[in-house]
């Protein structure tokens, strides 16, 4: 997939950056395996596939079926079948033969609510539509990729699985949600003249000064404003939690503080020469 940004080394960064415990190695690998995925599944939907394509490849994912992608390009087919592989081999690492399609419901499940909403994003690229700031949020919460990243880091710092995973989404919604805000906010502070240039949806920065007929500069301030409000409300959510769960909240907040660290003076993940350059060598490469 030639179109597709290769960021292996960032995406392993950022799982570095989520999980850093040596006790965690297995969740380091799985996030860079899941990041590299994002990347890959956005850029499919926002740069290469026609809206009929994306249509096809939206109803796979919600069937979790290779069959539905017959009359698609080869490369969806193989990224569609290398996902299925990989989201195999983690169920199976974490729930043995015995748990295995309970995870992989729930795994399953993240994946295709992260390609609908994905579509909705290319329906409104499609349509020149500018939703609202809360429509655009709902969505872009889930696009952010934060669920994916969480949902992966709930399984690992489980103490035993129980079938409390299956309610994840809905016990640890408003956690999620705000994480997801700021990752998904972060990036769109640093990204959204470059992704206007290119036609891609508009981002909240748009939608804000549009719903609201307002400046850029007021736009993006309360674009701030609402990053900052997500700390509050993460943090009060932490000082709330059981000591079994915190490993999992504390990850939860490394992702969030990682969304910073890659956004904070421009696009980290798209452009390797500026800041994340920086952050590789001294994390990765020359550490002491």
């Amino acid at each position: 997939m030639v179109f597709a940004r290769n960021r292996l080394v960032e995406s392993f960064m950022c799982a570095v950056g989520v999980a850093s415990e040596a006790k965690y190695r297995s969740l380091r690998k799985w996030l860079t395996k899941i990041i590299i995925f994002v990347l890959m599944i956005d850029d499919v939907y926002d740069v290469q596939a026609s809206y009929q394509e994306l249509m096809a490849f939206t109803m796979a994912f919600q069937r979790w079926d290779a069959k539905e992608l017959d009359e698609v390009p080869e490369y969806m087919k193989i990224c569609f079948n290398a996902l299925q592989d990989v989201t195999d081999e983690i169920a199976y690492e974490v729930g043995g033969e015995k748990n295995f399609n309970m995870v992989l419901q729930c795994l399953k499940k993240t994946w295709i609510e992260f390609c609908k909403a994905l579509f909705v994003e290319a329906k409104w690229s499609k349509m020149g539509y500018i939703p609202s700031l809360q429509e655009y949020l709902s969505n872009a919460s889930i696009t952010s990729s934060g669920p994916l990243i969480l949902i992966h880091s709930y399984i690992a710092t489980m103490h035993e699985l129980t079938n409390e995973i299956v309610e994840f989404s809905h016990t640890y919604q408003d956690l999620v949600y705000h994480v997801s805000l700021i990752i998904r906010l972060c990036n769109d502070l640093a990204t959204a003249e470059a992704e206007k240039e290119r036609g891609d949806a508009a981002s909240s920065i748009a939608c804000y000064m549009n719903e609201m007929e307002v400046s850029e500069e007021k736009a993006r301030k309360h674009i701030q404003d609402i990053i900052n409000s997500a700390w509050k409300k993460i943090n009060g959510l932490c000082s709330t939690q059981n000591v079994l769960i915190e490993p999992f909240f504390n990850q939860a907040k490394n992702a969030a503080r990682m969304a910073h660290t890659l956004y904070l003076n421009g696009d980290g993940f798209g452009i390797q020469d500026r800041d994340t350059k920086k952050h590789i060598l001294s994390l990765l490469v020359k550490p002491f």
